[in-house]
């Protein structure tokens, strides 16, 4: 998966080739150790982009559960940068677990919000991979003509992008939801229909094979070999099936244990359907037996009940009868462990919105400034950041001859007048621009979209409030006034520039006496003394 505006290291690069060739585990552990880079370093879309990629390493690796505390972590790391398109596709891996886990509303739920967001970007990749997962949930809630109409588009987009592992992975998918309209079809009693979507799905199936084998997506090629063989045995076509079953055990990369497992109780239906039953009881057994030992309930009721098929066919009324038992005391097991991935999924979405209120507590801590309350610098660069590009006036602000106060007064009341100061920026400014803290008595504003006169009226409004108020309070003869620069542009300048303007003024206007707003580079006269001569700015 292709991220939106994030750069990558070396091991983030190695995950995603990882991931692509199938090996999962291997993945999972390079963005791990790039997630545990990107914390100490507090870059959060860094932070966010491996945990996507943990989530659908996890996914591929059969452990949904894992892998949705992952996809909540992103999603809400993104929404904290304000990546719109990565929430999406957050949003739409979450979608996918949670189809996984079996809650197919949760499923359509984040499926839903993924598209919508999606087609809010401008990102065609993302659009395409949330109508995949809001199709393939449309298929599992018996919507698979819905699905199916999604799966297309995507598969259009992913063809017009050149995007030749998205297409695979996508056109399987397609393959699942004309499997599952092939089974709605034989529910309603239309079993031509359901042969022409039965072959659809496998011709489906087959090009997402050709075209994984082609990009080396070792997953996906195995999932669609399983899928089309599964397919080819309910069409009768048992050796192709065995074919492409043999195909996929001898591929070089060893698949996932969730993978293996599928493979095995597939393996073992085609075996049972081509009349090769005990072949079909030892490959059901070897699944059921790797099942147990991962403690993969869903797996396990599975496998025992092919098995239960399998002895029947075999004549073993007793051990088909015992075998029943056990999947029956295996499906009131994965009932519980239903409701309990349930509980555990509630406890993972109030973890997740406790440390998101904990991480939005932090990063404004991070941007207020601690002695006046307002932004900081950090702040200010991102507000900048953000406006680069459209109108936007700087006004640079200073208050004058600060040291003097603070020897004549104390550090103490210094810090009393920063306070107010910005109190009164703050008031006078209200919500027409932003008001920050640089450092020490400098000060900032930054006005929007305004027009020149009218952010020159906003610095005039701050400096005849500064000048006119009462400072008496904190000390006897104690009064305030401020030096102001601004600068305007319309977009066409670099915001840098317009700060080096706006500090260049604010020189002129102390220059000029200070206790003044300067908005232009026009020459400023000055009186001849000796403390003018000097240009002093304190």
């Amino acid at each position: 998966m292709s991220v939106t505006g994030i750069a990558f290291d070396d091991t983030f690069t190695l995950g995603a080739r990882l991931l692509r060739a199938g090996q999962s585990d291997e993945a999972l552990e390079a963005f791990r150790i790039v997630y545990i880079k990107a914390e100490a370093d507090k870059n959060i879309g860094l932070m966010a982009a491996c945990l996507n990629e943990m989530a659908w390493s996890s996914y591929r690796m059969g452990d949904a559960e894992q892998g949705i505390e992952y996809a909540m972590a992103a999603k809400w790391r993104w929404r904290s940068v304000d990546n719109a398109a990565e929430q999406a596709r957050a949003l739409a891996i979450e979608a996918i677990l949670f189809l996984d886990l079996g809650f197919s509303d949760e499923a359509y739920t984040s499926a839903h919000a993924a598209v919508e967001l999606a087609q809010s970007t401008e990102f065609e990749s993302v659009q395409a991979f949330a109508l995949n997962a809001k199709g393939i949930v449309l298929a599992v809630c018996h919507e698979a003509q819905m699905g199916i109409d999604l799966l297309e588009h995507a598969i259009k987009i992913a063809a017009r992008q050149r995007n030749i592992a998205a297409q695979a992975y996508y056109l399987l998918n397609l393959g699942f939801c004309h499997a599952k309209l092939a089974e709605e079809l034989i529910a309603q009693s239309q079993p031509e229909g359901a042969a022409d979507e039965s072959r659809i799905a496998t011709e489906m199936s087959a090009l997402a094979v050709d075209l994984a084998e082609r990009v080396g997506d070792q997953w996906t090629l195995r999932t669609a070999l399983s899928n089309s063989a599964e397919l080819l045995a309910t069409q009768g076509r048992h050796c192709l099936a065995l074919e492409l079953l043999e195909r996929f055990s001898g591929l070089a990369v060893l698949p996932g244990t969730g993978l293996r497992i599928h493979f095995l109780y597939t393996l073992s239906d085609v075996l049972l359907r081509s009349g090769q039953v005990d072949k079909a009881y030892s490959t059901a057994s070897e699944a059921l037996a790797l099942a147990e030992h991962c403690q993969l309930i869903d797996h396990q009721v599975n496998a025992a009940i092919k098995l239960v098929e399998i002895l029947e066919k075999l004549g073993d009324t007793r051990a088909a009868f015992a075998m029943h038992r056990r999947y029956h005391a295996l499906y009131v097991r994965q009932s519980g462990d239903t409701a309990r991935r349930r509980a555990r999924i509630e406890e993972i979405r109030s973890e997740t919105d406790r440390l998101r209120d904990y991480a939005s507590a932090l990063a404004d801590q991070i941007l207020c400034d601690p002695l006046t309350g307002i932004a900081n610098r950090r702040s200010f660069d991102q507000i900048l950041s953000r406006l680069a590009g459209s109108p936007i006036a700087i006004a640079m602000v200073d208050l004058d001859l600060f040291k003097a106060i603070n020897d004549q007064f104390s550090h103490i009341v210094g810090d009393s007048v920063l306070q107010r100061v910005a109190k009164i920026m703050v008031s006078q400014i209200g919500p027409h621009g932003h008001v920050a803290r640089l450092g020490g008595e400098e000060f900032t504003l930054i006005f929007p979209d305004a027009a020149e006169a009218s952010a020159a009226a906003f610095c005039e409004g701050v400096r005849i409030a500064i000048a006119s108020t009462d400072w008496s309070d904190l000390g006897e003869g104690l009064s305030v006034t401020v030096s102001i620069g601004l600068a305007v542009g319309r977009g066409e300048v670099p915001s840098g520039l317009l700060l080096q303007m706006a500090d260049r003024r604010l020189y002129m206007a102390k220059a000029a006496g200070r206790d003044r707003v300067v908005s232009q580079d026009a020459p400023v006269l000055v009186r001849d003394s000796a403390e003018t001569r000097k240009l002093s700015i304190a």
